[in-house]
């Protein structure tokens, strides 16, 4: 018997923005020792991640857009965020997070008073002008999970987290190309051994092992390396544990089984990903060149501004680069862009009238004198 239930459009918005509060409540509970974070082929661990989020924090207060980083992450439909602007920092070699771009593809994500919001990665690596960032899976370790939760229906296998590095299903799939075959051999047998041999095998009374190699290191400063590490399994074939081959070992222990929680509710519909949404943002943009700032983002800006006007109006009216008599300018930090040739960066602002009112988006080059000449961006067919 099926219940058709009519909802207004307001109605029906505010149900859906009830699901998605309570779906993310919910996850947020399971997830509260969260032990890091999976990105691609590299695990972040969490305390790390709050580290660098404390030390970005201060390139806020006052940012500065004549660097790369902090940086305005552009999709804000990642974290269910819509009210405020996030940034993202480079993980890697955080010290140098000010110039340069070639940090590896993980970002602390941090909102505009630096508290901390998640990790993303850049699935293009900086091999386009234009990053596409994937919000990282939070995992968990043995130690985190809930013994009285049932293990099958709430928590899903993810792999191994050794160090910095992430093992997937690249192993399980070796695993099984290794042993295919080995379960009709006799261990006491010739073809049993000839075998061990042609798979790279190596053996022992009590139990298998062969080397993995990954492609990439990222314990290592030079991440281009490979890491080696010895699979250990039993002579029936089952994983016994995953240690390094190397005597130098990880900062973090050598290799752990991780898990990440399963959504306690199958909610597919996030309201900020609705057509109304999706037409605000993709439709309503300012264009400068190779970057886009969306209506969205300059909204938050300029709450931000009118928040800091109220709260501390002698900081903002310092801030403030005057052109002329009708228009004043409050520098803004703008996306992360890429480029294989050295250029020169823009830098952004917000342009104002003699009233505070918004009266557009400026570039100007971040080299030049000490009066910069700023020119207006295309804005927004409305």
């Amino acid at each position: 018997m099926w219940i058709s239930v009519y909802l207004s459009t307001a109605k029906l918005r505010h149900l859906l923005a009830i699901l998605f509060t309570a779906t993310t409540l919910l996850e947020v509970s399971m997830q509260s020792d969260v032990r890091g974070y999976i990105c691609g082929d590299l695990a972040v661990w969490h305390d790390e991640a709050i580290e660098v989020a404390r030390l970005a924090s201060k390139l806020l207060t006052p940012a500065n857009p004549y660097y790369f980083y902090p940086a305005l992450l552009e999709d804000t439909k990642l974290f269910g965020i819509e009210k405020k602007n996030l940034f993202l920092v480079p993980f890697r070699n955080f010290k140098h997070a000010r110039g340069g771009m070639r940090h590896g593809p993980d970002r602390i994500v941090i909102d505009e008073y630096g508290k901390f919001e998640g990790v993303v990665f850049d699935l293009n690596n900086g091999a386009s002008v234009v990053p596409a960032y994937e919000k990282c899976k939070k995992f968990l370790t043995y130690d985190d999970l809930r013994p009285e939760l049932d293990m099958e229906n709430n928590y899903k296998a993810l792999g191994h987290v050794c160090g910095s590095n992430f093992l997937g299903g690249e192993i399980e799939t070796e695993m099984k190309s290794k042993c295919s075959g080995l379960e009709n051999l006799s261990p006491t047998s010739k073809e049993y051994f000839q075998y061990l041999d042609e798979k790279g095998i190596s053996w022992s009374t009590k139990k298998l092992w062969y080397k993995h190699i990954s492609k990439k290191d990222y314990n290592f400063h030079k991440i281009n390396r490979r890491a080696v590490y010895q699979v250990e399994i039993t002579l029936q074939c089952h994983l016994i544990q995953i240690k390094p081959a190397v005597r130098a070992a990880p900062p973090k222990p050598a290799c752990l089984e991780v898990w990440t929680p399963k959504p306690s509710l199958d909610i597919s519909i996030n309201p900020l990903l609705n057509p109304q949404n999706q037409n605000r943002e993709s439709g309503q943009m300012y264009h400068c060149n190779q970057v886009t700032f969306t209506m969205i983002a300059l909204q938050n800006y300029l709450n931000y501004f009118y928040s800091l006007q109220e709260k501390s109006p002698t900081s903002i009216e310092n801030a403030l680069i005057h052109q002329n008599e009708d228009l004043m300018l409050w520098l803004i930090l703008s996306p992360e862009r890429f480029s294989k040739r050295k250029f020169t960066r823009n830098i952004y602002a917000i342009g104002f009238n003699s009233n505070k009112i918004f009266s557009g988006l400026y570039y100007a080059s971040s080299k030049g004198s000490e009066r910069q000449s700023f020119y207006p961006c295309t804005g927004p067919e409305i």
